[in-house]
C-alpha cells in the first residue's frame, strides 16, 4: 500500500508566456456584463452558495485553438469573485498529442492564468491523450518519460495552492481540500487508467477523511448511450463504482469527460444516498467545443445543485456577429440535494430519516426505485431503510429463462397507504422459475432467548403491503411466500433448545392454496397455531399486520382483526441469526420454494407491539 506524500519532482521548467489573446478573453469584466452568467445564488443572497468550474477535454484547443483555452481560464480568473468560484477541475486530455511540446506550452500558458492567483486553485489529471502509452495502467509507466508529470508536477501545485494535499507515488493521482461556506470539500483527481495500487491509495485518502464531502474527478467513468443522452458506465467506470464510489458515502459527485456529449446518472450508493455522476466533453463540436465549459453551483438555499454550460469565448462575440454554431450555453438543469442530510452521518449506514423508520424498527424494506441501490452490473439490491444493514439482493430460483423484466420489475404503482413510491412486481412460479429477494439479516439478531442465544424478539409488529395479481392461479401460486425466515421450525427450535418441530419455515407470511394470508411462527414456548385471513381478492392492495404483545400474536388485514388468530399463547419470536430472510418465496425443510406472484411494496419488522396509529396502514 502506498503512503500519502507529495511526490518529489524536478523544478518547474521555463516560465511560459501568458495568454496572447486577452482581447478575446473578456479580460474587462465590465465590458461584457450582458454576457456573464447570473450569480450562482440566483439573487437569493445565500451566503453558502458557491460554484465549481469544470474544464472538459481541452485537447483540441491546445493543438488548434489555444486562444479558446486561455479565454476559459481568463474568464475564471476575472470572475471568480462575482461567481464565487471556489475551485476548478480539469477532466483530462489536456493536450491532443503528448509528444508535441508546443501543445504543452499552450496548455501551460492557459493554466498559468489560474496559477497567478492563490484564490483560483485547480486540479488537473491525465487523460488518454496526455500519456505516452494510453494502454498502460498508471503504475506501469516510465515516469521520467511522461510529459504530463514534467508540466504538471506535484511541486507546481504545492507551490501555488494551499488546497493541494499530495499525490500517490506515480504523481498521476492527487487530492485537494478547499473550503466553501461552512464546509470543507475534498477533490480526487484520478488518472485515465487508475491501477489497483491507485484504488488502494484513494481508499487511504478517503479513510483519512471519512466525514468530508468528496468530489471524484477522472477522465472516464461514464459513457453515453446510443440515444445520445443516456449516461452508462464504462467498464472502468463499473470498477470505480463498485470498488470506490458506492462504498464510500462521502463521494456525492463525480465528473468525467472522454466520451463526447453530456449526460447525467444519479446512482444510489450502498447507504441509499444519491451520487450525482456527470459526463461532459465537447471536443467533437465546433472548434473542439468553442470554449464551452461547465459551472456547478452548490445552491443550499434552494437545496439543489445547479448545472449550466457556458462559453466565455462566445460571450465575447457581439451577439449580432455570432454564427448558428456559436452557442453561449447548451445545458442547464438542477438536481435536488439536501446538503445537511446528504452530508450527515457519512459512512454510518444511517438512513434513519426514512419517514417510516420509527422507534424499534429492526428492518424496513421499501421495494421501490428510490430505495434500489445502483449496481454497475445491473444486479438488483435494496437498502434496509432502518439503517441496520439488512441489504436485500435479488437472486434467481429454478433457472428462469428470459429477460429479468419477464420475472421481476419495479413499477411506479404507489399503494394507497405506506411510504413506498412504487412496488416490486414478481411474475415467476415454480414451473418457469423466477426471482426472490434475500438477506443474511445481519441486524436481525435481536435479544437472547431463554437458552442464552441471540435471535429472540419478545414483542413485535411485522407489516407487509401486498397485492395479488388479477391472474392469480392456485396451481401456480399456492403456498407462495411473502416473507420468511428460511430455516425450518425444527432447526430453529433445536438452536434455541425449545421442544418443538416442523418442516415449515421458522416464520413465514404466505399465500395458501385457498388464497388466504397465513402466518407461521416459532416462539419461546414452541410452535403455536398458525394465523389465517379470509380468502382475499385479486388486484387489490392489502396491509397485513402481525402484532405480538409478548403473549399472543394477532393478525390484522386492512386494520381488521381476522377470525382465526391469537388462539394460543405465543411468546415473541425465535429466529437463528445469520440464516437467510427471504421476500418473494417460501421454504420447506430449510430449502427455498414456492415463488410469490404479485406486488410487494413494503415490509417492516419492529420490536414493539405498535399502536394502530403507527401502522403503515395509517400512513
Amino acid at each position: 500500500m502506498n503512503t500519502l506524500h507529495p511526490a518529489r519532482w524536478r523544478a518547474t521548467w521555463l516560465t511560459l508566456l501568458l495568454c496572447l489573446f486577452l482581447s478575446a478573453c473578456g479580460g474587462d469584466s465590465d465590458s461584457n456584463d450582458n454576457a456573464v452568467a447570473p450569480p450562482p445564488d440566483g439573487g437569493n443572497g445565500d451566503a453558502n452558495a458557491f460554484t465549481l468550474a469544470v474544464l472538459p477535454d481541452t485537447q483540441k484547443y491546445s493543438r488548434y485553438s489555444p486562444e479558446r483555452y486561455t479565454v476559459q481560464t481568463q474568464w475564471i480568473a476575472d470572475h471568480y469573485q462575482d461567481e464565487n468560484i471556489k475551485f476548478t477541475v480539469h477532466l483530462g486530455d489536456v493536450v491532443d498529442r503528448p509528444n508535441v511540446p508546443e501543445e504543452w506550452v499552450e496548455a501551460r500558458a492557459a493554466m498559468q492564468i489560474l496559477e497567478a492567483n492563490p484564490q483560483t486553485p485547480y486540479s488537473v489529471l491525465a487523460g488518454n491523450h496526455d500519456v505516452m502509452n494510453s494502454g498502460q495502467w498508471d503504475d506501469q509507466r516510465t515516469l521520467a518519460n511522461e510529459p504530463f508529470l514534467q508540466h504538471f508536477p506535484a511541486s507546481l501545485q504545492a507551490a501555488n495552492f494551499s488546497t493541494f494535499q499530495g499525490t500517490d507515488d506515480t504523481g498521476f493521482n492527487s487530492y485537494h481540500l478547499f473550503r466553501a461556506g461552512d464546509r470543507e470539500y475534498l477533490v480526487l483527481a484520478l488518472d485515465w487508467l487508475p491501477s489497483e495500487q491507485t484504488v488502494g491509495w484513494v481508499q487511504e485518502v478517503l479513510d483519512q477523511h471519512p466525514d468530508t464531502p468528496t468530489i471524484l474527478t477522472t477522465h472516464q467513468l461514464l459513457g453515453i448511450g446510443s440515444d445520445g443522452k443516456t449516461a452508462v458506465f464504462t467498464p472502468l467506470g463499473q470498477q470505480l463504482w463498485e470498488d470506490l464510489i458506492r462504498t464510500n458515502d462521502q463521494i456525492f459527485l463525480t465528473l468525467s469527460g472522454h466520451n463526447h456529449g453530456e449526460a447525467t446518472l444519479i446512482g444510489k450508493n450502498q447507504y441509499g444516498r444519491d451520487v450525482v455522476m456527470v459526463v461532459v466533453d465537447y471536443q467533437s463540436g465546433f472548434w473542439g467545443g468553442n470554449g464551452m465549459m461547465q459551472l456547478v453551483t452548490f445552491n443550499e438555499a434552494d437545496q439543489q445543485l445547479d448545472f449550466r454550460s457556458y462559453s466565455p469565448w462566445v460571450a465575447a462575440i457581439p451577439e449580432a456577429e455570432r454564427q448558428p454554431q456559436d452557442e453561449l450555453s447548451r445545458w442547464e438543469f438542477s438536481v435536488p440535494m439536501n446538503f445537511e442530510r446528504r452530508f450527515a452521518d457519512l459512512n454510518q449506514g444511517n438512513v434513519a430519516d426514512a419517514p417510516g423508520n420509527i422507534e424499534g424498527t429492526q428492518a424496513y424494506w421499501i421495494l421501490d426505485d428510490d430505495h434500489r441501490i445502483t449496481r454497475a452490473d445491473g444486479s438488483v439490491q435494496f437498502l434496509d431503510a432502518s439503517g441496520n444493514g439488512n441489504l436485500l439482493e435479488l437472486v434467481a430460483y429454478n433457472e428462469p429463462q428470459g429477460d429479468l423484466a419477464d420475472f421481476f420489475e419495479l413499477r411506479d404503482d404507489k399503494p394507497p397507504f405506506g411510504y413506498a413510491a412504487g412496488t416490486a412486481t414478481f411474475h415467476g412460479n415454480n414451473d418457469i422459475g423466477g426471482y426472490y429477494l434475500t438477506t443474511g439479516g445481519a441486524g436481525l439478531s435481536f435479544e437472547n432467548s431463554a437458552a442464552g442465544k441471540p435471535g429472540f424478539l419478545p414483542q413485535y409488529t411485522i407489516e407487509a403491503i401486498v397485492r395479488l395479481p388479477s391472474d392469480w392461479a392456485r396451481d401456480e401460486n399456492q403456498w407462495s411466500g411473502i416473507l420468511n425466515h428460511e430455516p425450518g421450525i425444527t432447526q430453529v427450535c433445536q438452536y434455541h433448545e425449545v421442544a418443538c418441530s416442523g418442516s415449515d419455515a421458522a416464520l413465514g407470511l404466505n399465500v395458501s392454496s385457498l388464497k388466504e394470508f397465513q402466518w407461521v411462527s416459532t416462539s419461546q414456548n414452541g410452535k403455536g397455531q398458525d394465523n389465517w385471513s379470509w380468502e382475499v381478492g385479486n388486484d387489490y392492495w392489502y396491509h397485513i399486520a402481525l402484532v405480538n404483545d409478548g403473549e399472543r400474536v394477532r393478525m390484522y388485514v386492512d386494520g381488521s382483526l381476522t377470525m382465526r388468530t391469537g388462539v394460543d399463547e405465543q411468546q415473541g419470536l425465535l429466529v437463528e441469526p445469520g440464516q437467510p430472510w427471504n421476500i418473494g418465496i417460501n421454504s420447506w425443510q430449510g430449502n427455498p420454494g414456492n415463488l410469490f406472484a404479485g406486488d410487494i411494496a413494503e415490509i417492516r419488522i419492529n420490536n414493539r407491539a405498535l399502536d394502530r396509529g403507527e401502522w403503515l396502514y395509517s400512513q
